[in-house]
């Protein structure tokens, strides 16, 4: 069911729910609505959904576990050499740090090895295999990389070092002469382990170890920094991802890591339980501007660092690094939305933006920004130090990138990633047919798809029903992320009781719904609303923790001007629904002709199969009017 907006998304509301789908459990009927809509039978899968259960041997799952678990205690115990070869990324940089950090307890000596992003590009390379080799290491551990890397594949087994490879990109149809391989892909069909990150991997197998010497996990940092990488990822919040971060989220602001401490307590965050938004909209962006824009031994040593004066020096400069990080974006967006607004009217279907001078550890950003304004697939290029071009892709969602990538093979370098997100290099003079490629393949993919931006809310709610205790509860079903995304309310007809502009383009109101009132925000728009305006909001529930008082508040994805007639489209048929003195519903279709709740107005005119679809109409209604949760 779609409602009509005079603004720019399309709000499209779930299916009524029967009264009879409710139960009898200690969750709230609001946010039991938002589990049944996303398809959680409350009666059979409520309990474990709240509390899953113990997930099985991953032995079992990953075939090479074992053996590579037995390699890596060998190395441990003989007080070997190790190398941890990752990637600069939030996903790499928490995998690394996460085995260095154990197998250095465990006896090791672990190097770790991140290539450069400006003149290697990502993942291993042979460049760093000699530099393991010259350093005579015999043991490397890939983390968050490695699955495409054939040419060090080759050079590791030339020089005879053994690789274990931990990835959770796709896996590539050649076959690898390696040591062993740990990857979700290779799990049974329906494996718990199927969605891990890099850094899940890493975990999994820093559990392996630990359960085999009888080491508790719990005195590493390993469960921080699982939780870091997997949402900093956007690893889909299922299966092992969703246990180990139900039980390892709560642990974060009591870690003994000195780096991790320091960078909560910089961000003003140490005295509150960190969530899943702290570390996407905090902790991540932190990690990944060190990887983006200058040196990540920068952040692992910040993360492996035990001096407090070290500690503090390092954790100043990761700030500062965020800082320019910040500024270099702003100043990239600015020139990309020229460009993108020129392709968006050329009605371009794939957005592909290049200049040479952008930063190369920026263009992923931007790259999400855009496809946020123009709903469309867009592709970022930079100039990279070795004369190439580096490209950064983020989808709409609606095209798998990576496989539109495979489809342009023969223009690219190189090329990986996933069907959210990938990237490539590629030579200058290959630009221009892979925009257009890409434009094909789009126009191909969209052909029957609406491409319109639209926001679908899960529940509708009072703001008297918005309280703490509600917000505990909705805390219960969470973390949120991927495959668990936060869940979008929606109420109508709110005064606006006071609005004042916030630096940065945002708004702070004081909303009122008849029931109760409540702050909101609503980021990043040029809206014009004034006070006593009637509005309809779509919005996430969120806490206030302003100056240490926590406080219920709004956060405004979508403002519609309120309008008593709520327009439905239905069955490709157009309605209009009403309050009639706030109790009975009256319904008018496209002809003029209209029924009301009680069936009153026209039943008389209405046979019984016109009837049973009338108050099928009507339950629709009911739900877009607010009347029903």
């Amino acid at each position: 069911m779609e409602i009509d907006n005079e603004m720019l998304n399309r709000w499209i509301l779930p299916k009524p729910i029967n009264e009879n789908e409710f139960t009898n459990i200690n969750l709230n009927h609001i946010l039991q609505a938002v589990l049944i809509r996303r398809g959680i039978d409350l009666n059979n899968e409520f309990d474990e959904y709240i509390t899953p259960s113990d997930l099985p041997n991953p032995e079992f799952h990953f075939d090479d576990l074992g053996k590579a678990t037995q390699r890596i205690i060998q190395a441990c115990v003989n007080k070997q050499k190790i190398a941890i070869c990752g990637d600069y990324d939030a996903d790499g940089i928490t995998s690394t740090v996460l085995l260095v950090e154990l197998l250095t307890t465990l006896g090791a000596i672990v190097k770790p090895f991140i290539p450069s992003r400006q003149d290697e590009g990502y993942g291993l390379n042979k460049n760093m295999i000699n530099q393991v080799n010259n350093q005579q290491i015999k043991l490397i551990i890939t983390v968050d990389n490695g699955i495409s890397a054939f040419e060090a594949i080759k050079k590791s087994n030339e020089l005879g070092i053994d690789l274990i490879i931990t990835d959770h990109h796709k896996i590539p149809e050649k076959t690898m002469d390696i040591f062993s391989l740990i990857h979700p892909e290779r799990t049974p069909i329906n494996s718990p382990y199927k969605y891990l990150a890099g850094v899940g991997i890493a975990y999994l197998l820093a559990r392996n170890i630990c359960k085999k010497i009888n080491h508790d996990i719990n005195d590493t940092s390993a469960n921080v920094f699982f939780c870091i990488g997997t949402i900093a990822d956007m690893a889909p919040l299922k299966g092992a991802n969703r246990k180990w971060l139900k039980e390892c989220l709560p642990q974060i602001n009591r870690t003994n890591n000195k780096g991790v401490k320091s960078i909560i307590k910089k961000l003003s965050i140490e005295n509150t339980d960190i969530t899943p938004d702290d570390i996407g909209y905090k902790i991540a962006p932190l990690i990944n501007a060190v990887g983006r824009i200058g040196n990540p031994k920068l952040i692992i040593d910040l993360f492996t660092n035990d001096t407090n004066e070290s500690v503090v020096k390092l954790t100043k400069d990761c700030f500062a690094m965020n800082k320019e990080r910040k500024r270099l974006t702003s100043l990239v967006e600015e020139e990309a939305l020229q460009i993108a607004v020129s392709e968006y009217r050329s009605d371009r279907k794939f957005l592909v933006l290049t200049k040479s001078e952008w930063h190369p550890g920026i263009i992923g950003i931007v790259a999400a920004r855009m496809v946020d304004k123009f709903n469309l697939p867009t592709a970022l290029l930079a100039e990279a130090n070795d004369g190439n071009f580096r490209g950064s892709i983020r989808s709409n969602n609606k095209l798998k990138v990576n496989q539109a990538l495979a489809e342009c093979d023969d223009l690219l370098i190189a090329h990986g990633g996933h069907s959210a997100a990938a990237g490539f290099s590629i030579k200058k003079e290959n630009i221009h047919h892979l925009r257009d490629r890409l434009n094909k393949i789009a126009y191909r993919e969209f052909k029957n798809i609406n491409l319109e931006k639209s926001i679908k809310p899960d529940a509708s709610i009072s703001f008297k029903d918005i309280t703490y205790n509600f917000y505990c509860q909705l805390l219960l079903i969470g973390p949120f992320g991927v495959m668990n995304p936060k869940p979008i309310f929606w109420t109508r007809k709110c005064m606006v009781l006071d609005i004042s502009k916030l630096n940065g383009g945002h708004l702070r109101m004081t909303l009122n719904d008849g029931t109760s009132t409540i702050e909101a925000l609503k980021w990043n728009t040029t809206l014009e609303i004034k006070k006593n305006d009637l509005i309809d909001i779509a919005f996430y529930i969120e806490i206030n923790r302003w100056k240490k008082v926590n406080s219920m508040q709004l956060n405004i994805l979508d403002i519609k001007n309120h309008k008593e007639i709520v327009s439905l489209k239905l069955y490709d048929r157009h309605y209009d629904c009403q309050l009639i003195d706030n109790k009975n519903i009256l319904i008018t279709n496209s002809k003029g002709e209209c029924f009301s709740s009680d069936l009153s107005s026209s039943s008389d005119n209405l046979n019984e199969a016109q009837k049973v679809f009338a108050k099928k109409i009507l339950t629709f209604a009911k739900l877009a009017l607010g009347k029903a949760a």
